[in-house]
């Protein structure tokens, strides 16, 4: 869905929103929120939540946050919950009962490094802390619920949960590309509209400005999807850090449609998402920058 025309945002005069700056806030907050290495289970949580990563959500959360005339800073905390979430959707897809994956952040994935139990558990507790960071925040009790509520669903029946289910079980010889858009949509895009929405939110933006969001964080994560698709299928295991070559047993867009079309297709989200909060926003400079940093020709 993209709407067209967003109207301009006045500037926000407060902290830098410079997305690496940005970053350093999410990591340093992350590395305070995280739990100390003083048990297992612990341990694990701690390595799935700092292993490297770009902290995409974070980032593209608090630059929602302003986007809608807000302080970054007041979704900072959000950002970190979905962080959470994230990476906890890490474990679990990497598990053997699911992509049974080797490699996760250029290291060996958490469950060959402290057994399936601890991975399993691990990812639990870093959603349920996800939600305690919310319960826990000093934002009134209706936003504390609003935020909550996007969070959790994006996780559950309408989210994750319910695409990872689909992308494992759906006859792969039968998807066709509706099929797979609905995968898709729920699987990522889901967060990633919970992520803009939620950070539009608590920066106070009103109705239109959250509709406008939820159609870039729709785009979004459509992109995203297909570029996960691309390196999957062009990249190297060295070059991203993680497993490729994942989907030969399934159907993804790269199958149905071509290497060249999907590059067209994420140039085209990219543009509808353009297109939703204005070509001149930070939050689409950022995503841009982050796809003219790929090397699949996009």
């Amino acid at each position: 869905m993209a709407i067209v025309g967003a109207r301009p945002q006045p500037p926000v005069a407060c902290e830098p929103c410079a997305p690496d700056d940005l970053r350093l806030r999410v990591q340093s907050r992350l590395a305070k929120l995280a739990p100390s290495p003083d048990s297992l289970l612990s341990l694990a949580a701690r390595e799935a939540l700092l292993g490297q990563g770009k902290r995409v959500r974070p980032v593209l959360a608090m630059l929602a946050a302003a986007h809608v005339g807000g302080r970054p800073d007041d979704a900072l905390d959000y950002g970190c919950a979905l962080e959470m979430v994230h990476a906890a959707s890490l474990v679990l897809d990497d598990l053997p009962c699911m992509d049974d994956a080797v490699m996760r952040r250029g290291q060996p994935t958490l469950h060959r490094r402290h057994g399936e139990d601890a991975a399993v558990l691990a990812a639990v507790a870093l959603l349920n802390q996800s939600t305690r960071l919310i319960l826990q925040s000093r934002l009134p009790a209706e936003t504390r619920v609003a935020t909550l509520d996007l969070l959790t669903q994006a996780v559950g029946f309408d989210g994750l949960a319910e695409g990872q289910m689909r992308d494992l079980r759906d006859d792969a010889q039968e998807r066709d590309a509706v099929a797979l858009r609905q995968i898709n949509d729920l699987k990522t895009g889901a967060l990633f509209v919970a992520t803009v929405r939620g950070g539009g939110l608590l920066g106070g933006g009103d109705a239109d400005d959250l509709a406008r969001l939820s159609a870039f964080g729709e785009s979004v994560g459509f992109a995203f999807q297909l570029y996960d698709d691309l390196l999957d299928a062009c990249s190297t295991t060295s070059a991203v850090g993680k497993d490729v070559g994942q989907d030969q047993d399934t159907t993804t867009f790269v199958d149905l449609w071509g290497e060249g079309r999907v590059r067209a297709a994420v140039r085209q989200s990219l543009s509808r998402a353009a297109e939703a909060v204005g070509h001149d926003s930070p939050l689409t400079l950022y995503v841009r920058d982050l796809f003219q940093q790929a090397d699949l020709g996009i």
